[in-house]
C-alpha cells in the first residue's frame, strides 16, 4: 500500500508539472493566405516551430488573400485580430495608415533577431513608413521570362543566352516570328495575320499592365507621387509614353498577336507557338507539366534607363490589439523572427517562392532551383507599394495600357488613366484617419 500510495504522489506530481507547463504556454494566432501548393510548407514550419518552441503555440488559419484582406480591419475594430498575419504589397501601406498594423520598434526587431540588412533592399523597404518598421518580408515574388529552348535553337540563336537588351529582344523577336509562308517581320509579304509561331504577345488586362510597369519602371517612372505630393498620380510622362508605345510596337510589328490575353499566351508557350512568355516564377510548375524544353530568365531591359523588373512579397505583420498582452506579444515577434530566418526562407522557396534574403540566393543548397538563375535581378525588383491606394491606381494604369494595345493613342489613354487614378486616390484620402 505505502508504494502504491508512492507511485500515486509521483504521478499527481507529474501531472500537475504537465499541467503547469501546458499554463505557462504562450497560445498566438496566426492568419496567413498560402492556400495553394504552398500551404503544405507553410503547416510544415508552424508545426516545426511549435516543435522546437515549446513554451509557444502558434495556431493558424489559412484564408483566402481577398477575404484575410477584407477581415483584418473588422477583427482589429472588434478586438479579435490574430496575433500575427501576413500582407502582400499591395495592401500593406494601407494598413499601416489606417492605424491596423502596430509598428515593431528595433528593440523588438532585435529581440526577435531580425536585422534589415539580412533582405534584398526593395522587399525589406517595402514594410517601411516614415522610418517606422511594420513589417518582415517572408515571401517574395517577381516577373520573368520564359524561353522555348528548341524553338530558340531552330531559330539559330543560342538557348543558353536568352536576350535580355531591348536590342537582343528585337533581333530575337524577328528570328523567332515565322508566318505561314516562312517570312519574317520586316521581309516582303509577311503576314501578321497568320503566324506560324511568334516570339511573345503582350496580353491584357492584369499581367499586361504588370509588364508595362516593369518596362516604365526601367524608364524611371515613378508612377505616383509621395505622400507631399498628394499621391498625385504621374504616368502619363514621355518616358511612361515610350515605354507604353514600345510593348505596343510588339503587336504592329507582327512579333505577337495584337489580341491577345494572358490565357492564350499561357496556352501558346505550352504549345510551343510562342517562343516567350512573359509572367510570374508562379508559372514555372505548369511549363514543367507540359514537357517543354525551356529556360528562365531575368525579365529583358526593354526600357532604357535601368533595370528594374516587377515583384510583390509578402510580410509577417502585428495586426492591433484592443487588449494587448505583453507575453503575446513578445511570442509574436519570436515566431516572425524565426519564420524569417535564412533557414527558414530556404525551405520556403521549395514551394516556389523565391529568396527574400541575399544570403539565401547565395546558398550552394540554392543553386539547382530553376529560379537560382534570378538572383541578379532581385535587387532590383521594383515592388508596387508605397501609398495607400494602390488598387485604384492599378485599375486605371492597366485600363489606360489595355486602351492603348487596342489602338488608342498612348498619350490620350495614359491622361486619361492619370485622371481615374487622380480622382480615385483623392476619394480614398477621405478614408484615412
Amino acid at each position: 500500500m505505502k508504494r502504491f500510495r508512492t507511485k500515486l504522489l509521483a504521478a499527481l506530481v507529474a501531472g500537475l508539472a504537465l499541467s503547469g507547463a501546458a499554463l505557462a504556454q504562450v497560445r498566438i494566432t496566426y492568419w496567413h493566405g498560402f492556400t495553394g501548393p504552398d500551404l503544405p510548407v507553410m503547416e510544415q514550419l508552424i508545426a516545426e516551430f511549435n516543435r522546437t518552441h515549446p513554451d509557444i503555440v502558434v495556431t493558424a488559419e489559412a484564408i483566402p488573400w481577398g477575404n484575410l484582406f477584407q477581415q483584418i480591419e473588422p477583427a482589429v475594430a472588434a478586438g479579435q485580430a490574430p496575433d500575427v498575419a501576413a500582407l502582400n504589397e499591395d495592401v500593406i501601406t494601407g494598413f499601416i495608415l489606417r492605424g491596423a498594423v502596430q509598428e515593431m520598434t528595433p528593440d523588438m526587431l532585435a529581440a526577435a533577431g531580425v536585422e534589415a540588412e539580412r533582405f534584398f533592399e526593395p522587399l525589406w523597404e517595402t514594410g517601411v513608413v516614415d522610418g517606422k518598421v511594420y513589417g518582415v518580408p517572408i515571401h517574395s515574388v517577381m516577373l520573368v521570362m520564359y524561353y522555348n529552348k528548341d524553338l530558340f535553337a531552330a531559330a539559330g540563336l543560342d538557348p543558353e543566352d536568352p536576350p535580355f537588351t531591348r536590342e537582343e529582344f528585337l533581333e530575337a523577336a524577328r528570328a523567332l516570328t515565322v508566318d505561314a509562308n516562312g517570312r519574317h517581320p520586316g521581309e516582303e509579304g509577311f503576314d501578321p495575320s497568320r503566324l506560324e509561331r511568334y516570339a511573345v504577345g503582350i496580353p491584357t488586362p492584369w499581367m499586361g499592365g504588370t509588364i508595362a510597369y516593369a518596362v516604365a519602371a526601367q524608364n524611371g517612372v515613378t508612377f505616383v507621387g509621395g505622400a507631399d505630393e498628394g499621391y498625385a498620380p504621374n504616368f502619363d510622362s514621355e518616358a511612361a509614353q515610350e515605354a507604353v508605345q514600345f510593348l505596343v510596337d510588339i503587336g504592329a510589328n507582327g512579333y505577337g498577336p495584337r489580341d491577345a490575353t494572358e490565357g492564350s499566351e499561357i496556352d501558346a508557350f505550352r504549345q510551343g507557338v510562342a517562343a516567350m512568355n512573359f509572367n510570374g516564377v508562379w508559372m514555372l510548375s505548369q511549363y514543367r507539366d507540359a514537357g517543354l524544353d525551356f529556360g528562365v530568365a531575368p525579365f529583358p531591359q526593354l526600357g532604357t534607363e535601368r533595370y528594374a523588373t516587377w515583384g510583390g512579397s509578402s510580410h509577417l505583420v502585428l495586426p492591433v490589439q484592443r487588449n494587448p498582452d505583453p507575453a503575446r506579444l513578445e511570442a509574436a515577434m519570436t515566431f516572425i523572427g524565426w519564420m524569417t530566418q535564412a533557414e527558414q526562407n530556404l525551405r520556403w522557396t521549395s514551394a516556389g517562392g523565391l529568396p527574400t534574403q541575399p544570403g539565401v540566393a547565395s546558398d550552394p543548397r540554392y543553386a539547382d532551383n530553376p529560379m537560382a538563375a534570378l538572383s541578379d535581378a532581385m535587387n532590383n525588383t521594383f515592388v508596387l507599394t508605397g501609398f495607400p491606394f494602390l488598387a485604384q491606381f492599378r485599375s486605371a494604369w492597366d485600363a489606360a495600357f489595355e486602351a492603348a494595345l487596342h489602338g488608342a493613342p498612348v498619350a490620350q489613354a495614359l491622361a486619361q488613366g492619370v485622371n481615374e487614378a487622380a480622382l480615385a486616390i483623392q476619394e480614398g484620402l477621405l478614408s484615412l484617419p
